[in-house]
């Protein structure tokens, strides 16, 4: 693969994981006595996403992954010290398998529990890590 020639900057690294919320937490619960006998671990126990939402409806609206991808992106970007491009020249690289499986899950059951008016609109966007 070609590059267009322009050069980028790593800047900042945001880390959102079970053993830690922010990369130095990460790096000591990876060094540290760890999670011991906890088995597959998917999501952060007592996991508060205002912080990083501008209103609880916008964060009842992002799916948990989105959640996540938003906090370690904040994280990164205050590491950077808010580098001296517009904000269009700053990005960030998100992956993800599935993403919203979690929404995905939360709505099905919605569906066949109370029928399909039931289920939000929002759906497909908060499922969809790239929408």
């Amino acid at each position: 693969m070609q590059g267009s020639g322009r050069r980028i900057a790593v800047t900042g690294l945001g880390v959102v994981a079970p053993c830690g919320l922010g990369k130095e937490a990460f790096w000591n619960g990876l060094l540290g006595p760890g999670l011991v006998d906890v088995g597959r671990r998917t999501s952060i126990d007592d996991w508060d996403p205002s912080p990083w939402f501008d209103s609880p409806k916008d964060a009842r609206r992002a799916d948990r992954s989105e959640q996540y991808a938003l906090a370690a992106a904040t994280e990164a970007l205050e590491q950077s010290g808010r580098p001296a491009a517009s904000d269009d020249r700053i990005g960030t690289i998100f992956g993800t398998g599935v993403g919203g499986i979690q929404t995905l899950e939360e709505q099905i059951a919605i569906r066949l529990d109370k029928g399909e008016r039931r289920v939000s609109p929002f759906l497909v966007p908060m499922m969809m890590a790239n929408a």
